[in-house]
């Protein structure tokens, strides 16, 4: 069985950004990753014994760049994100009666 393996930096991308990008294949192959010193690992190996992509390099580096990038906003847009939340949930309770008495 083909398999290939790429061994990530950890200062550079983070473990969720590396499973997030590694996740995108596992229904095309199966993925491994585990923790090798300051990197992780990631090996790639066919379904089925079947080839790898000739270009599972260069597609699985720019995954890496653009998880790095979503993290980056959803950082970024996390306050943003709670508020609209509060407010759509703010929206769709129902109205409370108040009780005035005299």
């Amino acid at each position: 069985m083909e398999s290939s393996q790429y061994v990530v930096d950890r200062r550079l991308y983070s473990d969720e950004v590396v499973a997030r990008a590694a996740h995108r294949y596992t229904g095309q192959m199966n993925v491994a990753l585990t923790i090798q010193g300051d990197g992780l690992a990631v090996v790639f190996s066919a379904l089925g014994g079947g080839p790898l992509p000739a270009d599972l390099s260069v597609r699985f580096s720019r995954d890496l760049l653009d998880e790095r990038l979503r993290a980056l906003v959803r950082a970024e847009t996390a306050g943003l994100q709670q508020d609209l939340i509060r407010a759509a949930l703010l929206q769709a309770q129902p109205p409370v009666a108040v009780d005035v008495q005299v």
